[in-house]
């Protein structure tokens, strides 16, 4: 009687081995194509955001309303990261700003109407250039917006 001992082949080392699936440059391409392909969603769904946010604002009537105030910072922070996913990186800055600027003026139990209407027409502005070829006016328009809610980043602000 003889033992045969039969030691199979290790099929992991061979996997490891064998090239398969796309290039890493063939699969980027194809995801920034299925995201571009999102854009105009993402547009619409930006201008809903913009439209409420300017409504609620609108409800303000220039006094501090917490709840309000609370309101209009959940509509802005939800879309917070969206306009960058659809290519539109300034957008979602100006986005960033606001609710900085929001987080501020609660934090000081104030409100300011300009402060807070200048970061909205810079939003509707952005969504409609759609991060137009002018990159020098959006980064002025950027910086503007951060000086503005940097302002309010200081205690001293509001003496």
């Amino acid at each position: 009687m003889s033992v045969k001992i039969h030691t199979p082949p290790v099929r992991l080392a061979k996997l490891l081995r064998t090239p398969g699936g796309l290039p890493v440059a063939e699969a980027v391409q194809r995801a920034g194509a299925g995201l571009l392909s999102l854009r105009k969603d993402c547009l619409v769904e930006l201008k809903a955001v913009l439209e409420e946010a300017e409504a609620i604002a609108g409800r303000a009537g220039g006094v501090f309303q917490a709840d309000l105030l609370a309101e209009l910072y959940t509509v802005v922070s939800k879309s917070i990261g969206v306009p960058s996913t659809c290519g539109l990186g300034a957008v979602d800055t100006a986005l960033i700003s606001l609710s900085d600027l929001l987080d501020y003026l609660k934090g000081q139990q104030r409100w300011d109407a300009n402060a807070v209407a200048v970061h909205l027409r810079a939003f509707r502005l952005l969504l409609q250039t759609e991060g137009a070829a002018d990159a020098a006016g959006t980064q002025a328009i950027l910086a503007g917006l951060r000086q503005i809610s940097q302002r309010y980043a200081r205690p001293e602000a509001g003496t």
